[in-house]
Order: structure tokens, then C-alpha cells, then sequence
């Protein structure tokens, strides 16, 4: 069986994220501030509402409108009157990130291996992200980000990124990135790169008056055959959120345009649909007649209530 990625090809590289555009900055200052502090400049602001030479009943308006609007689109959402936008972009189906070969091709399910690099910073700071050369911090990681994401030719070995955040248990704000290369040997390269040393290099110099800035990473090669995933109602997210550069497209016009490709595919049946086949491996011909005899729920995904995309 033929198996072709779900997603159509583009013509410029798709990058999950790009550190400092304005999706992450909301991000990053939303979870920067903690539910007290939000609680409290809401306060703060129907405080001074409260003090203005204006009716009583003007100063909480505000606060009554903005949660009955919340509530009112929250109902709508929940009811399939209203698209929901956190459905956008979502895949309503079971799928698979199969990683391509260095010319863009799918030579076989589990044929590619797959380094990956767990980079993390954090603030240990009442000021989270805003604390002091903390954006200092920031302004390495984004032309480190950049210098990677605009690799056109992807000869750096790097696939793409994905970033997650969270707030630790004595309320510290951290964010992970994740990001996938081609081999250890390409992360070990850019690590030895000029823009890394000479953000390591500031790093050092100042680690003293820094014990609030944490850095951590740790990276894994997975050897081909032994990885797999799938995703379920999930934008493209992870390893799912790569892009490969097709070496040997058509030419059009005199010449070949590029062509970026996303590596998912259908899980929801075929050779796709097991973790061995998805590994490139064979199931045992009983538990595979079992398997593939069953109902396929993933079939009828994304049609329930409450799941019209925006």
C-alpha cells in the first residue's frame, strides 16, 4: 500500500513555533503570572473603578459583562452552536509521524533515525521572565531558534521544534523545547557551532550573580526501528510538526520548487495501524487477525457533538 502524508506539501518550511512572535509572548506572559497575581490586578482595577466620580453600579459592570461573554461562547462551544477554536488545524483521525529520507522520500515505516534534544530554561525569580538578563536569556535562544528554523536546506540536521511550558511546584515558570535532528552527531555540531559558544560563553561569565536562571537539556538517538507514536484528535504537534525538504520534485517551469513535507500519516487502518508495522516490524499473524478484525473506532473521530472546527 501505497503511504502518502495527510497534510499537502508547502512551499516555504512550517515551524511550530518562533520564540518572541506574538502566540508565544501571550503565552509566556499568561503562565509568567500566577492565579493570585491575576486575581489580584483584577482587583486592583475594579478598585479604581470604584473610586471614579461615576455611579456605583458603572464600576462592576465591566467585570459582570466579560463573564457573562465568557460563559455565553463557553455554552455555545459546548452546545456545536459555535465553531471551537481549539479544534483549528486539529486532525480528527488517528495518525502517525513517519520521518522521510534526506531527499524527502518515504522509504519505509521505522527506516530513519531520530535524535532528540530537550532544551529547557527557567526563572527561579518573583519576577519569572521579566527578572534581571533574564532576557538576555531569550535573545540567545531566538537567533539560535531563527538560525535553525531558517535552514531552508535543513543541512544542519534539524527537523523542527515544539515547546512546552509549565510552572514548577514552588511556582518557578520553565519552558522545554523539543527538537528533532537527524543524528546526535548534527546536534553535537551545532552545539560546537559559533552563536551556541558565544551564548555559552556569556553564560559562563556571569553564572555568579545568575543562581535564579536554570538551563538544562538532555538528548536521545533513537536508532531506526525503535520509536513510534500516534496522535488522536491532536494538531500537528512533536515529531508530528517536522518538515522535510523534497530534493527530487518535479521541475516546473525549468526548475524544481521547493517542497516542504509533513510527516504524518493514517494510523486508522492499513500498515500504519500497529506499533510494530509503524516500527516497520511484522505482527504475529494470530494477534494481527485479532487486531484488524476488530471495530475501528478511530473511523468516526471528530463527528460527535461539539467538535465543529473553527
Amino acid at each position: 500500500m501505497d503511504i502518502k502524508p495527510i497534510l499537502p506539501p508547502t512551499a516555504s518550511k512550517v515551524s511550530d513555533i518562533r520564540i518572541f512572535s506574538p502566540e508565544f509572548n501571550k503565552t509566556a506572559l499568561r503562565n509568567n503570572m500566577s492565579m493570585g497575581t491575576i486575581l489580584l490586578i483584577g482587583a486592583s482595577f475594579q478598585a479604581i473603578l470604584a473610586l471614579l466620580p461615576i455611579p456605583r453600579i458603572y464600576s462592576g459592570l465591566p467585570a459582570v459583562f466579560m463573564l457573562v461573554l465568557k460563559i455565553t461562547d463557553t455554552v455555545l462551544i459546548t452546545y456545536n452552536i459555535k465553531a471551537n477554536p481549539y479544534l483549528k488545524n486539529m486532525l480528527p483521525k488517528k495518525t502517525t509521524a513517519q520521518p522521510l529520507d534526506l531527499n524527502g522520500n518515504f522509504s519505509g515505516a521505522g527506516k530513519q533515525k531520530i535524535a532528540v534534544l530537550l532544551l529547557g530554561a527557567k526563572s527561579n525569580h518573583p519576577l519569572g521572565f521579566f527578572a534581571p538578563d533574564f532576557g538576555k536569556v531569550g535573545g540567545y535562544l531566538k537567533k539560535m531558534s531563527d538560525l535553525l528554523e531558517d535552514d531552508h536546506t535543513q543541512e544542519s540536521g534539524f527537523l523542527g521544534q515544539s515547546c512546552l511550558n509549565k510552572t514548577d511546584k514552588n511556582g518557578a515558570n520553565e519552558f522545554v523545547f523539543i527538537s528533532y535532528w537527524r543524528s546526535l552527531e548534527d546536534v553535537h555540531r551545532f552545539a560546537h557551532g559559533s552563536l551556541h559558544r558565544e551564548a555559552w560563553t556569556w553564560w559562563e561569565s556571569t553564572l555568579k550573580r545568575h543562581n535564579y536562571i536554570g538551563f538544562m537539556h538532555e538528548v536521545y538517538e533513537a536508532p531506526a526501528g525503535s520509536y513510534e507514536g500516534v496522535y488522536i484528535n491532536f494538531q500537528p504537534s512533536l515529531l508530528g510538526a517536522t518538515t522535510y525538504l523534497k530534493k527530487d520534485g518535479k521541475m516546473v517551469a525549468g526548475e524544481v520548487r521547493p517542497e516542504y513535507i509533513n510527516p504524518l500519516v493514517d494510523a486508522n487502518k492499513g500498515p500504519m495501524r500497529t506499533s510494530n508495522n509503524r516500527r516497520g516490524l511484522k505482527d504475529r499473524k494470530d494477534i494481527a487477525d485479532e487486531m484488524f478484525n476488530e471495530n475501528n473506532a478511530y473511523e468516526t473521530v471528530g463527528t460527535l457533538g461539539g467538535t465543529k472546527e473553527a
